[in-house]
């Protein structure tokens, strides 16, 4: 397999509660799957066992129904066109045990589920933002109903290691789409750049730590050389935000920080925040160390 193929090596798990909001979630995940020719696998969580009444005596047709046969005949049902590669998880207990159980066991590259759209910074729930904070693969939360591949992808980049494999997995998975790589922070003395000529000096040495940074990141040279790079003063999730509405991006991607890191402890929220915020699709990749350790 080229390295720079979009085709990357494993599967894609669906997370559904076959609401509309995952339909939405499922049509995206058959779309990646068909596309990356990989193994769709779809967990759905039976919180409680099922009591179902004694049906002796009664009609074939009036037994009460074996709740995971009917799952997963919607699931399947809900499915438009092929999906080649599909394997059915139905589980019994809490719902996000029982999903990472399922990681766990499968294996994973990326985790789709379905994210309602912020009104404008509204709660994604309590299931997705933990698994946002547990789950060993990438998560890509999907808020949007798809209409083809992703097209304009936007990257958050803060200049860590992180946030440069971020973006050297949205290019491998992506290639054909049109990027840009944004840089957001918010200034804490932004009355001292009042001066110009302090504010266009610190202006160049913005730019040229983002050109640095997009140098030094794994990509073929012909996508790094049509990567618009942004440099933007604000919180990350307000300007992320800002430029998916104004620009029509439908993928945000952003690096997840690995667990246990003092860092992380200190600008703790700042990914949930942005997945929270964003009124598009976002996906959070995970360090292949941590994802290699999970």
């Amino acid at each position: 397999m080229n390295e720079w193929s979009a085709v990357p090596h494993g599967k894609i798990l669906l997370a559904t509660d076959l609401s509309g909001r995952s339909d939405r979630a499922l049509d995206r995940a058959v779309q990646l799957a068909n596309t990356w020719q990989v193994e769709l696998h779809v967990v759905h969580v039976l919180e409680e066992s099922s009591t179902l009444p004694d049906s002796r005596g009664l009609p074939s047709w009036r037994w009460p129904p074996d709740m995971a046969a009917v799952v997963e005949r919607q699931i399947r049902e809900d499915i438009y066109g092929p999906c080649p590669e599909l394997r059915i998880h139905i589980e019994e207990g809490p719902v996000l045990s029982s999903i990472l159980k399922v990681v766990a066991r499968e294996k994973p590259d990326l985790v789709v589920v379905g994210g309602r759209r912020p009104e404008p910074f509204g709660d994604l729930g309590k299931t997705i933002d933990e698994l946002f904070r547990r789950c060993p693969a990438s998560v890509l939360v999907v808020k949007r109903r798809p209409h083809g591949p992703y097209r304009k992808v936007v990257v958050g980049d803060d200049f860590t290691p992180e946030a440069r494999h971020g973006l050297e997995v949205a290019v491998r998975r992506f290639p054909e789409a049109e990027f840009a790589l944004m840089h957001a922070h918010e200034i804490a003395y932004g009355r001292l750049f009042l001066n110009s000529s302090l504010s266009e000096a610190f202006g160049e040495m913005e730019r040229a730590t983002i050109r640095e940074s997009l140098a030094g990141a794994a990509i073929p040279d012909d996508i790094r050389g049509r990567i618009n790079t942004l440099i933007e003063h604000g919180a990350p999730e307000a300007m992320l935000s800002s430029y998916v509405r104004e620009k029509a991006a439908d993928l945000t991607v952003i690096g997840a920080y690995e667990r246990g890191r003092l860092f992380h402890a200190v600008v703790k929220g700042k990914g949930p925040r942005i997945v929270q915020a964003v009124p598009g699709d976002v996906l959070v990749v995970r360090p292949e160390r941590e994802r290699d350790a999970g």
